[in-house]
């Protein structure tokens, strides 16, 4: 029992430590941003970043090194995977909304409905989506295409995805 609180100890320090160190590399590439940070049971770190013009393999190369500089793999065994979350990652920040404007987006909200539309806008708060549907005609027979828009707060919704056409 006192083995694993002191395991349980090392593993919080050694995360704690990371995400210092990662936060504190990250300050120096000022167009790209954490998305994901994950920690598996032996020290297994996976880093997940975006970026406001899209993450190179060159910065994933660099930011690896900077790690390694800075955090002793002789005090701690660890190993560490950088990528980028890519396209199919779904929109969980401001800035990837921003980066993401005037492409097609899918939104899923809480009773799964399915929202496709172009993302027209993105402030500090929210985000907007424009689309166009059929809809029956108020007067007479047939359907008419109306252009429709919805707005979310950020966090107001289950899921927010690209859609490659």
């Amino acid at each position: 029992m006192v083995e694993d609180k002191c395991l349980l100890f090392f593993y919080m320090k050694f995360e704690e430590k990371f995400r210092n160190i990662l936060s504190e590399i990250l300050e120096n590439y000022k167009s790209l941003f954490l998305i994901e940070l994950t920690f598996s049971g032996n020290n297994d770190v996976k880093v997940f970043l975006d970026g406001d013009n899209g993450v190179s393999l060159k910065d994933c190369s660099s930011i690896n090194s900077d790690i390694k500089k800075k955090l002793n793999q002789d005090e701690v065994n660890y190993s560490v995977e950088i990528g980028s979350c890519g396209i199919d990652y779904p929109l969980k920040l401001m800035r990837q909304f921003k980066k993401n404007i005037s492409r097609n987006v899918e939104i899923t909200d809480f009773d799964d409905r399915k929202y496709n539309g172009i993302l027209v806008k993105a402030s500090n708060t929210s985000f907007e989506i424009n689309w166009k549907e059929r809809q029956p005609k108020k007067i007479g027979k047939g359907k008419v295409t109306v252009d429709l828009s919805k707005n979310f707060n950020y966090g107001e919704y289950k899921k927010a995805q690209v859609i490659l056409n």
